[in-house]
């Protein structure tokens, strides 16, 4: 990871910048289901939540500047409390420098400090950098999607993943 590169707990003063982070990487279309940042007050509504919850969702800064994030999604329901939903992305150029691992050991740690016993995600299959990551650090395969996305003609396969804590 490059020095200047830091991880923090997320903060309302960073979403903007996050926000064109999130744009960037769903603008690859290939990493993400979006292909395009959410407007940005549905963003700051959904980033301001999981700051209030104290949910983990932490970002990878350098200077002022949002470069990669991973968030874990609390559940509503009485009955699923204990399992969270990983997001997460990289902006290109920041990638395979560890910060994707830096980001999750944060966000897992605080998972299990505030309860969570099981955190799931969804990986296309196409993204093996990833899949690797998330084996790397205890992610297990549950299942196969097929067709989970279609996206310009083409259907992408998902792996669903998860780890407890």
């Amino acid at each position: 990871m490059k020095p200047s590169v830091q991880i923090i707990y997320a903060e309302a003063s960073y979403i903007a910048s996050f926000h064109k982070a999130l744009g960037a990487v769903a603008a690859e279309k290939i990493y993400i289901e979006s292909i395009e940042a959410p407007e940005l007050v549905d963003i700051e509504k959904f980033q301001l939540k999981l700051i209030a919850d104290k949910a983990p969702t932490y970002y990878a800064v350098e200077g002022e500047r949002v470069i990669g994030w991973c968030d874990i999604s609390l559940k509503n329901n009485p009955r699923m409390k204990h399992r969270g939903g990983l997001g997460m992305g990289i902006v290109d150029g920041y990638r395979g420098q560890g910060i994707g691992t830096q980001l999750m050991t944060a966000a897992l740690k605080h998972a299990k400090e505030i309860g969570l016993e099981k955190v799931e995600l969804s990986v296309y299959t196409s993204n093996v950098t990833a899949i690797a990551l998330y084996r790397k650090l205890g992610f297990v395969e549950e299942g196969c999607i097929k067709s989970y996305r279609k996206l310009d003609g083409q259907d992408f396969d998902a792996l669903t993943m998860a780890r407890f804590l």
